[in-house]
């Protein structure tokens, strides 16, 4: 690193420490020199590891290093013992010393049994241990299965896929005499994600033939007995539960009794200035991957601005994302925490893209460009060139709600779309409200906006739409642009004619339409006065 750059340190190799270091290569490039310290070499894709009893190619990992490279990190293996915020200084349990300017905390947690007795499913060390019961299952030597979602910190999303993806396989082997219960202290089955989200969790389980027990928080597991916080009992063969999370103790850090860092909106760690954090090691209630990218890329708004990039670091809104495998086809769910007036929902169309296990910004895109199970192109194919982009997309309409035109024949030179005088692209958020807006379309002088989700166009709203909003007494810092945006518009490629254009914002009554590079990323907006010329 050299003395100019702002030398960035970053604690952990999971998500919120990848998507991190991927942000501020984006935002922030050669401005910030960043060196990652993790325990060890490779980077696990945890979420896929429920499948990979089931289909062992479903485990995946990378070498860590080998992602950090391209952009432009270090990798350091070693363990943090301790912060020193004064000196702006970690320790390593070798007695190394690195100095930073700012300092992401993204260790992540560490599993804990929460169950006694049970077999405590933590991710890709436990697959073989699953595959072990699935055998026994199969040969008869196991009658009843029960999983379970503890008490505490838990993400417990897991336990149901393994029940549903446990139940399917054994019913394709012909063992349908094999009892499955579910038990979870939820009131509903993953009510995270809403009541339909509950509903249809509930339909699918009652499908595969697995009992649900809500609000029932299981203790131990003794001599085939599993017994409940209520004091009801379960007989049962086998029991796999998830792990309980706690954070790893790190002196001159402020933790909870459990390990956990308080951290503001900013993602700025309480108390300590230049420290942030980031994921499951976060005070942040839900421990989930996408939460955890969500988190990295605040910390990284947060540096890049402070190294001098041209950032304006957005506050910790989190979304909560979830694509649950269900032995057929995945079950997608979206919530948005942040505000309570968008109803969540369920949906099997994707709701996202990439429809990856981690919807995050920087790392859904390369987990899907180096192959990732399942991963797809938009029109269905392993993808060549590029990575795709994580976008929201309608859940009534899925993959056939986006709309392009069609690639016409190389337009004569100068009238291609991207070589026309455009007015000011103006790129806005989903949940921004209809007053920022507002004010940046004044002060821009321009009549239309791109909601883009990470650059990529997902809608289009006008002075028009907003005007209709404000007729309806919404209020400007009330009113969200998803809920008054026209969703999936018509784009057209950079190389594409200018009579391409025209002839469709004639046939389609399009006033705005927006230029898009080979990515889908929103390049400039085109008005109808810039391509139909006078005579044409």
């Amino acid at each position: 690193m050299s003395d100019r750059e702002l030398r960035v340190v970053i604690i952990g190799g999971g998500v919120a420490a990848l998507e991190a270091v991927l942000a501020l290569d984006a935002l922030a490039g050669t401005r910030v020199g960043v060196e990652v310290v993790a325990p060890e070499p490779q980077f696990f894709y945890r979420p896929l590891s429920v499948a990979a009893p089931f289909s062992p190619d479903e485990l995946r990992r990378y070498d860590l290093g080998a992602l950090l490279s391209p952009a432009g990190a270090l990798l350091t293996l070693g363990t943090v013992t301790a912060v020193d915020a004064g000196a702006h200084e970690i320790r390593t349990a070798d007695g190394g010393v690195l100095r930073y300017d700012a300092l992401l905390v993204a260790c992540g947690t560490q599993p804990r049994t929460a169950v006694e007795g049970a077999l405590t499913f933590r991710g890709p060390s436990d697959v073989e241990l699953v595959s072990e019961l699935l055998d026994d299952a199969d040969k008869g030597r196991v009658n009843s299965i029960a999983f379970s979602v503890p008490g505490g910190a838990v993400w417990g999303l897991p336990a149901y896929e393994l029940a549903l993806l446990t139940a399917a396989w054994l019913e394709a082997r012909g063992r349908r005499d094999v009892s499955i219960v579910l038990t979870t202290p939820e009131e509903a089955p993953l009510e995270l994600f809403g009541a339909d989200a509950s509903s249809a969790t509930a339909a699918l389980l009652e499908h595969r033939g697995i009992e649900i027990r809500t609000r029932a928080r299981a203790l131990h597991y003794r001599e085939r007995v599993l017994t409940l916080a209520s004091g009801e009992t379960i007989a049962v063969d086998r029991v796999v539960a998830m792990p309980r999370l706690v954070g790893q103790s790190i002196p001159g850090l402020p933790q909870t009794r459990h390990g956990f860092v308080p951290i503001d909106r900013s993602c700025r760690v309480v108390g300590l200035p230049g420290v942030y954090a980031a994921g499951d090691i976060t005070t942040f209630p839900v421990k989930q991957g996408g939460i955890a990218a969500q988190q990295a890329d605040v910390a990284a708004q947060e540096i890049a601005s402070a190294a001098g990039a041209d950032v304006v670091p957005q506050s910790f809104r989190p979304v909560l994302r979830g694509m649950l495998l269900t032995g057929s086809e995945p079950l997608f769910m979206r919530h948005d925490l942040a505000h309570h007036d968008e109803s969540p929902v369920v949906s099997l169309n994707e709701l996202w893209w990439p429809p990856a296990k981690i919807a995050g910004h920087y790392l859904g895109p390369l987990i899907l460009s180096l192959g990732a199970p399942g991963a797809r192109d938009e029109e269905g194919t392993e993808p060549e060139d590029g990575v795709a982009v994580h976008v929201e997309l309608d859940p009534d309409a899925g993959l056939q709600g986006r709309t392009e035109v069609a690639a016409d024949d190389a337009p004569a030179a100068g009238d291609a779309v991207g070589d026309l005088a455009t007015g000011p692209l103006l790129l806005v958020a989903p949940e921004d409200t209809l007053g920022e807006v507002a004010a940046r379309l004044c002060d821009l002088d321009t009549g239309s906006a791109v909601v883009a989700e990470y650059g990529k166009a997902i809608g289009i709203i006008t002075t028009r739409d907003l005007l209709g909003a404000f007729a309806h007494r919404i209020h400007p810092s009330e009113g969200r642009v998803r809920a008054w945006m026209t969703a999936h518009p018509f784009t057209i490629r950079a190389g594409q004619s200018r009579q391409t254009a025209a002839a469709l914002m004639t046939e389609h009554s399009i006033h705005h339409l927006p230029i898009v590079d080979d990515r889908g990323n929103a390049i400039a907006i085109l008005g109808l006065r810039d391509v139909v010329q006078p005579g044409s």
